[in-house]
């Protein structure tokens, strides 16, 4: 099922202090939807409240440190919370969060030639935000803002002596949907880090 965009029509026409035709209200949110795409890349989260089930490869961490037999990383956040946590099919309770990290107290690590197929945790969590972060939606619109204003994405044209100059970055860079520099570095606060490996979603 599609992720629904990172802000509305109705906020980018207020924002914006315009009314749409119902053509204009079709390319505004397939506009929406683009930049939306374009933000959850950058950040590497589909950022909207969900509950999600997936399936992690678990790996071994330092047991003095944290007391278990290993872990995985969940990569989407904030984690609101974890539902249900099975190893290789098996149901456990055996468990708790550290951040981001999902730490399993006891599990029988397979001796070779099996040890070469490290346990599979299937975790349901719930994640996200609901509300999306006003800084994130401002940027979805933004951009699309963007294309709306110079959908040919000319920097500067001249007519009959007369020139006349468009809002795109004075290395003549065309963004349209895309992000900026100072889009990036706002967005660099929600970025993801690396984590474990998801191999499925259910």
């Amino acid at each position: 099922m599609p992720l629904p965009s990172l802000a509305s029509v109705a906020d980018l026409a207020t924002l914006l202090g315009r009314v749409f035709t119902p053509q204009q209200e079709l390319q505004a949110q397939a506009l929406l939807d683009q930049a939306s795409s374009i933000v959850r890349a950058y950040v590497g989260l589909d950022i909207t409240k969900a509950t999600t089930t997936d399936t992690f490869t678990m790996r071994r961490v330092d047991t003095l440190r944290y007391g278990c037999a290993g872990a995985v990383t969940l990569p989407q956040r904030p984690i609101e919370s974890v539902t249900a946590v099975e190893v290789n099919g098996l149901a456990t309770a055996d468990w708790w969060l550290d951040g981001t990290e999902l730490l399993l107290r006891a599990w029988a690590w397979a001796r070779p030639p099996a040890a070469h197929q490290p346990p599979q945790v299937t975790v349901t969590y719930t994640h996200g935000w609901d509300p999306v972060p006003g800084d994130i939606a401002a940027i979805v619109m933004q951009a699309v803002n963007r294309v709306l204003v110079n959908p040919s994405q000319v920097r500067s044209e001249t007519v009959g002596g007369e020139s006349v100059t468009y809002l795109i970055p004075t290395t003549g860079e065309a963004l349209g949907v895309l992000l900026s520099k100072t889009e990036q570095r706002v967005l660099n606060r929600y970025r993801r880090t690396a984590g474990s490996v998801r191999v499925r979603s259910l």
